[in-house]
């Protein structure tokens, strides 16, 4: 998520910067298979067929997405830079299922090890690590305040500041808090629209050389039906980096309702699902140390990669989470 390929910033005292994804991207068509079969434990020996949630893919293709949030949009006023702006926002995630603690992706059997359903009132600091005036990709810093639990989700929210750069954003990570080697990890998220907006799931490798960045995820908002999935090598003296491997994956609306992003990495190769079907997988750049895990949005600038917000985009914005689980 760096405006400048190659070059890595600090976004936090716990996190740094994606690499920008590059013009020769690889296109993978959409899947229509679905490999992961799951076990819910509530239900012993039952075989679950779809991603543990609404908005899976079907066996034909087809993507049937829940309503998302439900945030009540009461007229929404120009701001004094004459983009709207959303206001009397209220949250619900959704009925997503609960966790299932047994599942097979890809023919591996996987445990349930680590989760976060948020749930509580305030984001759990055991699991968390929350940028304060760290600044990655794009302009503006990411805030505290710009992090939320509410209705069951983490809510990630871009808004117009005064003075500075105009904008602020959030980051959030697990960074010293946990981390994994083998497995597979599952997302829930809503993600934002809008110009200039630029939200990524994504991991860092721990003591790599070159270190292993993969882009669980990242997205423009002015065309939210398309995600990057990338696989990028990062030198530890700061060096450039190289993008070793990139899918294009163009589906459904992924602001217009949530749906569940995996992940899967093994010894020699990682492989990349959204609601349950396969969309990207490489063998390239795949090295044996853990990783944690970032989640952030972004609002881009001149000159960068999303570019910056005009005067369609809405804001405040969200980037919406009902649930991260690892499997191992």
């Amino acid at each position: 998520m760096d405006d400048s390929p190659g070059q890595r910033t600090d976004a936090s005292a716990a996190g740094s910067s994606l690499g920008n994804p590059l013009a020769d991207s690889s296109v993978v068509p959409d899947a229509t298979s679905q490999d992961a079969s799951r076990v819910d434990a509530s239900a012993p020996g039952a075989e679950r067929g779809d991603a543990g949630a609404e908005g899976s893919s079907g066996r034909d293709g087809s993507v049937a997405t829940d309503a998302g949030l439900s945030r009540a949009d009461s007229a929404a006023s120009p701001s004094d830079a004459g983009a709207p702006e959303a206001s009397s926002i209220s949250y619900d995630c959704g009925s997503s299922a609960s966790p299932v603690f047994s599942l097979t992706i890809g023919g591996i059997g996987y445990q349930l090890t680590w989760n976060d359903e948020f749930n509580g009132t305030a984001l759990d600091s055991a699991n968390w690590n929350v940028s304060d005036g760290g600044w990655c990709c794009g302009v503006g810093p990411n805030l505290p305040q710009n992090v939320s639990l509410g209705g069951g989700c983490l809510v990630l929210r871009s808004d117009r500041t005064n003075g500075g750069t105009g904008y602020s954003s959030a980051w959030v990570d697990t960074q010293g808090k946990f981390q994994w080697t083998r497995g597979y990890i599952e997302i829930r998220a809503q993600l934002p629209k809008g110009q200039g907006m630029w939200p990524a799931l994504w991991t860092d490798e721990i003591g790599g050389n070159p270190m292993a960045e993969f882009d669980i995820l990242e997205m423009l908002g002015n065309v939210p039906s398309t995600v990057y999935e990338t696989n990028h090598l990062w030198p530890q003296d700061g060096g450039p980096g190289t993008q070793v491997h990139q899918c294009t994956f163009s589906g459904p609306d992924f602001s217009a309702g949530f749906h569940v992003f995996g992940f899967q990495m093994q010894p020699s190769a990682v492989t990349w699902y959204i609601d349950g079907a396969q969309t990207c997988a490489t063998t390239q750049g795949v090295n044996s140390n853990p990783v944690y895990l970032m989640v952030n949005t972004a609002v881009g600038g001149a000159g960068s990669w999303p570019g910056a917000p005009d005067s369609t985009t809405v804001f405040p914005n969200f980037m919406d989470v009902d649930y991260v689980r690892v499997y191992e």
